[in-house]
């Protein structure tokens, strides 16, 4: 670990404790399983080393100078293979490697790329992309290695031009703010800056509404950087609601949305497997607020209920995962007379019965988005989880159907 950096570290995490050091008290169950006791006060995390990688032998460059790129170090191997470590940003940390680099040559070859995953295993397929905005899948047929393996190994056709490679398609903090952006073109739209992250940067929102505000849906996403999946059906759920069908139109009547789609822009742009720049997993945040980000969409969420003495109707916080599911709140846990979850997981897999969600109750006491709901709210949340590697199509309609499904239901139940 580079001892600048570290102690760079180590003041930036000081600079911000005392401002976020106050206890927040939520009646919060007997937590009695120690794995759902996780310190979030910051820790130390090791940035990259931002450079390019020359092999004039063979005529090959690799780059990881740019947002959100994750390649820590990059050897020659021999005439055609070079080994790469992708090392986190902290340990403990789960198991979900994030890798991003740019490779080109002086002529057309292949090249055979080894990452060796220091606290990791194999859990992201390859995406391409010649421009960092088109992306496709790798060819199965030119990757060696399996899930859950401990290294990843597969074949690159390069050539003069620049080939971005990913574990997932790239969209940093930048991107999501263009897109908010584009949103607020509408008059029932309007972005806020909530507050700032442990780096400095903008911690934004959306609110659509064309009500008094007095019911409230609040969505979520990118607290885990690697997570596309789950952000990509977000962006389809939000622009359906804020769409021009009769029942969007109906439901901007009755409720305003508040959504916030990059949580943790540090650890995004920074090319975090998991964690924030606080060194700690943001989902597991939601009992003290130790972070910023955390304790800035709490504030900003109080703030709306107390503004128009709203109510959140329903909370959905969207991941990736290994499969499409849904963690669900227990149904004994909730004192409302009917669960939402079911209902609209039920109308989501109807219409698409070849991709289903599978329902997953999930425990209480885990300091996490839906439980904060729950335990503080005292509403209906689920963690809407998308299979990392869900067809691009079928997840922008999914999102669109999902977010339909939702509507109708929460019509009807707070009309």
């Amino acid at each position: 670990m580079n001892p600048f950096k570290l102690i760079s570290g180590l003041l930036l995490f000081i600079s911000i404790g005392a401002a976020f050091g106050q206890p927040i008290n939520i009646n919060w169950p007997e937590v009695k399983d120690s794995i759902n006791l996780v310190d979030t006060h910051s820790r130390p995390v090791e940035f990259q080393n931002k450079q390019v990688f020359s092999f004039p032998g063979i005529g090959v460059g690799v780059r990881n100078d740019f947002t959100s790129a994750r390649l820590n170090k990059l050897v020659q191997v021999n005439d055609s293979t070079l080994s790469g470590w992708i090392t986190p940003e902290n340990f403990p940390i789960n198991m979900s490697p994030w890798y991003a680099f740019k490779i080109w040559a002086d002529t057309e070859k292949d090249i055979y790329i080894r990452l060796n995953y220091k606290h990791g295993r194999h859990r992201y397929i390859p995406r391409l992309s010649k421009d960092g905005q088109n992306w496709a899948q790798m060819d199965l047929a030119d990757l060696y290695t399996g899930m859950e393996d401990t290294t990843g190994f597969f074949k690159l056709h390069i050539n003069p031009d620049t080939l971005w490679v990913s574990g997932q398609e790239i969209m940093s903090s930048a991107s999501a703010y263009q897109w908010i952006e584009s949103l607020t073109e509408k008059p029932f739209i309007k972005s806020h800056v909530f507050g700032k992250s442990t780096q400095g940067r903008s911690l934004k929102a959306i609110s659509i509404s064309e009500s008094d505000g007095s019911n409230l849906l609040v969505l979520l996403s990118r607290q885990h950087p690697p997570e596309l999946t789950g952000y990509k059906e977000m962006i389809s759920f939000v622009e359906t609601i804020a769409g021009e069908s009769r029942m969007a139109k109906k439901f901007r009547k009755n409720f305003k949305v508040l959504v916030v789609p990059m949580v943790n822009p540090d650890g995004v742009d920074n090319g975090h497997w998991r964690h924030c720049a606080g060194g700690v997993d943001l989902n597991r945040d939601w009992r003290h607020f130790n972070q910023p980000e955390t304790y800035a969409f709490r504030k900003f969420i109080l703030e709306e209920i107390e503004k128009t003495n709203a109510q959140v109707r329903y909370g959905i916080d969207f991941h990736s995962t290994y499969i499409d599911l849904f963690y669900i709140n227990p149904k004994d846990s909730l004192q409302l007379d009917k669960g939402i979850s079911m209902t609209f997981i039920n109308a989501i897999n109807k219409k698409m019965p070849d991709n289903p969600f599978e329902p997953v109750p999930s425990g209480i006491e885990g300091q996490n988005s839906s439980n904060w709901f729950l335990h503080e709210l005292g509403v209906e949340a689920i963690t809407y989880e998308v299979g990392d590697n869900t067809d691009r199509e079928v997840i922008r309609k999914r999102g669109e159907i999902a977010a339909l499904a939702l509507m109708k239901i929460l019509r009807k139940k707070y009309k």
